[in-house]
């Protein structure tokens, strides 16, 4: 069964979604990708690593451009990132936080020394590694709590230059929401998940594995047939990072690490066939564990998963939006404290590890103002969505910068109080709430979800639907960059 902490979060979750409109804020969003070169040397079309000059959320972004990363440095036995010295803390309840206010643009700094390879974890699950360049360490940044990280070859200084292929904020997108946490397969050893229980059968159940390319493989192709732009795949962090299961996936969260070489391997199959699906970045924040996202510790944290996940894909892959790589977070239950500096150190800190880049930062409704601190300041990043659209129906708010829709809800069949059903009617649902999501005029369209088999919102293949849902999402995603408003 799933993990019924997780289940009755996100019950409560949409359950407030059902209850109530939300009042939200519209941060510059607007939105096939345009290549871009990362280089040491400006130029006109160039934007230079070693001069990343971070710029407030709110600033317009010029078109994309091409990017280039330095390369590689002689082999060092250490790698050392220095920031600014953070001003004081601001006054905060438990948990005990310092008395001043802090400054949004001072970070702390991070020491980073050089870790050996990781070790296996249980007999059937061996943690993954991944490459680094000859001569140059596995890093993990040098605090205790910090001692998970293991951030990827992809970033500076250790990657050659690179084309980044970018949307524009002036384009309609597509992207949907996907969850590789399945092994129906059994590949993790013991018996493979029950399936009697979920509402709708993927047509390739006996292959869905997140240790399988051809899975991955198949789930992609299909969203490129449905008109999605980017897949936002539901990363639960690093092993060690969140100490129990995620059901239904085994043996922790190791499917969220483990799962990203086969991953990539689909995309390259797809990429050489001529099939271009990009990869942004869907931070399920349940593994910040109530971090107080306000200190240095908190921020540090946050950051390193965000790091860790691209710095592990190539570029190619990236979904960026002008020439920001997309980080989409989930809902902020599980932050004790926030603020607008939460934000300025990821925009930093990204610069610094990606070539001057900045992330194209979305956030759920509820990162909408700080919490937990003495301001209740408006957070600026560049968009805004609301998570319960497959329970809840598209939310007209036009302060949304994001589309959000779903095909309907289930997850009445584990039993119990406060669950919740969404009829489909047939397609009827998903359809009315596509085209309320086209009236809106957002550049972006969110699908929630292509494969939460669990909670029956997906619209991937199945057998009962065969691909009636990938075809009403590609007319609707046809008519968005048409510019047809039904």
């Amino acid at each position: 069964m799933r993990n019924p902490g997780i289940t009755g979060r996100r019950r409560a979750r949409w359950a407030i979604a059902l209850a109530a409109g939300f009042a939200l804020l519209i941060i510059g969003c607007e939105s096939a990708p345009v290549a871009t070169t990362v280089g040491a040397t400006p130029t006109p079309q160039t934007i230079a690593v070693t001069a990343p000059t971070a710029q407030p959320p709110d600033v317009e972004q010029s078109a994309p451009v091409a990017i280039a990363a330095t390369a590689p440095p002689e082999p060092v036995s250490t790698a050392t990132r220095v920031a600014p010295t953070p001003a004081p803390a601001a006054t905060q309840t438990p948990p005990p936080a310092a008395t001043s206010t802090r400054s949004a643009s001072a970070p702390p700094a991070i020491l980073f020394t050089p870790q050996p390879t990781p070790t296996t974890g249980p007999s059937a699950t061996p943690l993954p590694t991944f490459a680094v360049p000859p001569g140059f360490p596995t890093e993990t940044p040098s605090p205790d709590y910090l001692s998970w990280a293991r951030p990827g070859a992809y970033r500076s200084p250790y990657f050659a230059p690179f084309a980044l292929e970018s949307f524009s904020s002036n384009q309609p997108l597509a992207t949907t929401y996907f969850f590789y946490w399945f092994d129906y397969t059994g590949r993790t050893g013991g018996t493979p998940p029950r399936t009697d229980f979920l509402p709708f059968k993927p047509t390739d159940i006996a292959t869905t594995s997140f240790f399988e390319p051809g899975w991955y493989e198949k789930q992609f192709s299909d969203m490129l047939d449905a008109g999605i732009d980017f897949v936002l795949p539901d990363y639960w962090g690093e092993p060690g990072q969140y100490g129990r299961r995620v059901a239904p996936a085994p043996v922790l969260n190791y499917f969220a690490t483990q799962g990203l070489p086969p991953m990539i391997e689909a995309l390259d199959r797809l990429r050489a066939r001529g099939k271009n699906l990009k990869l942004g970045m869907f931070l399920d924040t349940t593994i910040m564990n109530n971090e107080d996202l306000t200190t240095a510790r908190g921020k540090q944290i946050l950051y390193a998963s965000i790091r860790d996940y691209y710095s592990r894909i190539p570029p190619v892959h990236w979904a960026a939006i002008d020439n920001q790589p997309i980080v989409w977070l989930y809902d902020a239950q599980k932050v004790y404290a926030f603020n607008q500096s939460t934000f300025d150190y990821i925009y930093e800190q990204f610069a610094k590890d990606f070539g001057g880049l900045r992330p194209y930062i979305v956030r759920e409704l509820q990162w909408y103002q700080a919490k937990n601190t003495t301001t209740q300041e408006i957070i600026k990043t560049e968009g805004m969505y609301g998570w319960g659209a497959a329970p809840s129906g598209f939310n007209s708010d036009p302060r949304f910068t994001v589309a959000e829709v779903g095909p309907g809800f289930s997850n009445t069949q584990f039993g119990g109080q406060g669950r919740l059903f969404t009829d489909r009617a047939g397609g009827q649902y998903y359809e009315e709430n596509l085209i309320l999501a086209l009236r809106s005029r957002r550049k972006i369209l969110a699908v929630e979800t292509w494969n939460e088999l669990g909670e029956a919102s997906g619209i991937l293949e199945t057998l009962e639907f065969g691909r009636q849902y990938i075809e009403l999402t590609r007319k609707y995603v046809d008519m968005l960059k048409a510019g047809r408003i039904p």
